[in-house]
């Protein structure tokens, strides 16, 4: 059903707003989740991973349950739209013990590697100010990360996601 939902709606203008069924309609989350995770073929993880992002900007508690298998597709996914959708869905959720060591690592890995998209290391960063407010000590780290970057000539969303990190984070000794 969802998968159909998708495939009516993905090229239409309004597409966004079929996220307001899954929040009227949450039965149908779970099937959502699954295609957002799977290996389908494109359109449909990509899609549904975007659906995802405009879910829990009105209503993260719909999706909290599901963290744990966001966490675990940003461990082994390698496509950079899911990646950056989950990643920037993650960000607007709370902070949780599954798999967390793995995932601050991989986090890390999203900054720091240049070949990812920009919109992975923005959202890579906002979820970075989660783990930084919780493990003060990874923050030298982060700015090391963060100095490299500066010495190339970078995007302003990645001037601004670095921003936006060090404001947040600058109380944090």
């Amino acid at each position: 059903m969802v998968k159909d939902l998708l495939e009516e709606h993905y090229k239409q203008h309004g597409f966004p707003k079929l996220a307001s069924r899954f929040i009227r309609e949450p039965h149908l989350i779970p099937e959502l989740v699954e295609i957002a995770i799977s290996d389908l073929k494109h359109p449909f993880p990509e899609c549904a991973s975007w659906l995802l992002t405009h879910i829990v900007k009105t209503n993260p508690e719909l999706l909290e349950e599901f963290q744990p298998r966001f966490i675990d597709c940003l461990l082994k996914s390698k496509n950079q739209s899911v990646l950056r959708n989950l990643c920037n869905t993650c960000s607007h959720l709370p902070l949780i013990d599954y798999k967390e060591s793995e995932f601050l690592d991989q986090l890390i890995e999203f900054i720091k590697d240049d070949s990812n998209k920009v919109a992975l290391f923005v959202y890579g960063m906002y979820k970075l100010i989660q783990f930084t407010q919780k493990y003060p000590e990874i923050k030298t780290e982060i700015e090391g990360i963060i100095e490299l970057k500066q010495t190339i000539n970078i995007q302003p969303a990645v001037r601004i996601g670095i921003r936006n990190y060090l404001k947040a984070t600058k109380s944090i000794a």
